[in-house]
This record gives C-alpha cells, structure tokens and sequence, in this order.
C-alpha cells in the first residue's frame, strides 16, 4: 500500500465531459438570481424518486417524490450540517451560510473555533437538452471510448429510445472552485467499519482482482491527528476510473467526498468524452418523471 498522498485527488462526479454551455442562459432557461433548482433521479433495487434540490440565499431545501415503489427518505443526505478536514484544518460547511448568484452557489467553510473562512463555490453550467434522445449517448467498446451526452434516457433504458427530451430542457454540469482541498461528510456517511484499515480492506475488494487499484493515506484535521484515504481503480476495457474516499473522525469511520483546490477544468468537446447530464431543470424532470411513471 503507498502511503504518499498525492493532492489534489479529482473529484470523481466531476470528472465529466462538457460541451455547449454557455454563462448567459438564465434569461433564457429561467434561473432567478438568488435561487436555484436542480432535480435528479435516483434508484435505489425498484425504488425510483425524484430528488429537488432548491438553493437560495441562506438556506438549502431538499424535496424527495418516490416514483415507483416506496423510496428510503432515510437515503437521502439532507443534513445541513457537514464536516470539513483538510491539512491541518477541521471546520463545517453549513447550508445557512449560502450565497446564490445565478448559477454560481457558494458556501463559506467556517474552520472551528475561529473567524477563518473559506469559499466554496459551484457553478453550474448549463447545456440545452432539447430534442436529445437516448442516441445522444454512444457507447464505445471500451469506457474510454464512450462519447456524447449520457442523460436518464439512457440510465432508465425502459424509456423507448425515440423519446427526445421537450423545448426547455436543460442539463446542469457542475464546476467546482475552492480556496482548499478537503474531505467532506457528516452524519448520513457513516460506516459500520471499526477503523480506517478495515474500510480500506473492503474498498480495495470491490472489484476483485480485475481492475487494478492504488490506495493512499494522508493525516489531516486539527494538528494533522485524523486520517483519510483514497482508493483509485484505475480504467480497464470493462470500467472506467474509480475513486473513493473515506476518513477517519472522532473514532467513527465515515465514506467521504473530495473537493480540490482551485477550479476544475472540464473537457468541452463530447467527441473527446461523456457529458454527464442527470442534474436537470424543472422541464426536463417533469418529462423524465412522466416517461419513468409510464415505462416502469
């Protein structure tokens, strides 16, 4: 196991492609200046719901409809309180503290015990989904060769693939931009693990010996006395990258997020990559929820 962290690590949901977005579509898709909604799909065995998530000034709302079957709510990570390690640095990320300007949602990290702060902010780029159907997304003979836009079209394949998304539609791509590289989770990210090793151990099985893998440690929080790790897979003709971060806190071992400083810089050309497309606008989802009611 290599014990050298390398930092910063790349956030694995931001790791997509990005093409056709533009900065100046609000007048056009209906974005107000101080609030922001983005609505996703999750399925969970046969459970499917719709997830909105409302940003405003100040606050942070997360309304959550089973579709088909009956949906945990208890899934869902709707706790406005989450911790924040970095080196040398323990602090929380707290929804009452967020700014809305457009598109660009920011949310100062406050470290503990003290006035220092940091921002962390997530733009959301738009890309106009209108007309794309299924056929939008290519899938290549290998994960590295896929190409195009991937949207629920694709995830829930019992949609007929001639369905196209209606005028409106639009998809959100996340751009993050931070003043530090942290590990993030709270409460909802707890694990049954008793100690960093052993959730090492299990993370590092999940693909057998069929998809090469590489773990790193790095020490963080307060004085640097709480650990982190990282275990990456690496892509095979079978998988694309992997990555998954989990920490060790307050004798608790918890599955995290990582955010690295700085901002990210994802690819703008879909013939070089995949567009991950599942964040949506109101139109969007309501055309997605009517189709997944219909076909499941």
């Amino acid at each position: 196991m290599n014990n050298k962290l390398l930092i910063p690590f790349v956030l694995t949901a931001l790791a997509t492609a990005l093409i056709g977005c533009g900065e100046g579509e609000d007048a056009i898709f209906g974005s107000s200046n101080n609030e922001l909604e983005i609505n996703s799909f999750e399925r969970v065995n046969n459970n499917i719901a719709r997830i909105e998530t409302e940003y405003s000034d100040g606050e942070r709302d997360i309304d959550v409809t089973s579709i088909i079957g009956s949906f945990d709510l208890a899934s869902i990570n709707n706790l406005s309180v989450s911790t924040v390690l970095a080196n040398n640095f323990e602090g929380t990320l707290e929804d009452r503290y967020i700014e809305v300007n457009n598109r660009t949602v920011t949310r100062p990290i406050y470290a503990k015990n003290s006035n220092e702060r940091f921002d962390y902010q997530v733009t959301y780029r738009t890309l106009d989904l209108s007309n794309k159907d299924a056929s939008s997304y290519q899938k290549g003979n290998r994960p590295i060769d896929d190409r195009g836009i991937k949207t629920d079209l694709n995830n829930y394949s019992n949609i007929p693939s001639n369905i196209s998304f209606p005028s409106g539609s639009v998809c959100y791509v996340p751009v993050t931009d931070s003043d530090l590289s942290f590990f993030v989770f709270n409460d909802k990210n707890k694990t049954g693990y008793s100690t960093l090793n052993d959730w090492i151990e299990a993370n590092e099985k999940r693909f057998g010996s069929n998809q090469s893998s590489r773990t790193d440690i790095v020490n963080i929080g307060v004085n640097n006395n709480d650990r982190a790790a990282q275990v990456k897979f690496f892509t095979t003709n079978q998988r694309i990258e992997y990555n998954y971060y989990g920490t060790e806190f307050e004798r608790n071992i918890f599955d995290a997020d990582f955010v690295a400083k700085d901002k990210t810089s994802p690819n703008e050309d879909s013939f070089r990559g995949v567009i991950d497309c599942t964040l949506v606008n109101d139109t969007a989802a309501d055309f997605l929820e009517r189709e997944i009611r219909t076909a499941y």
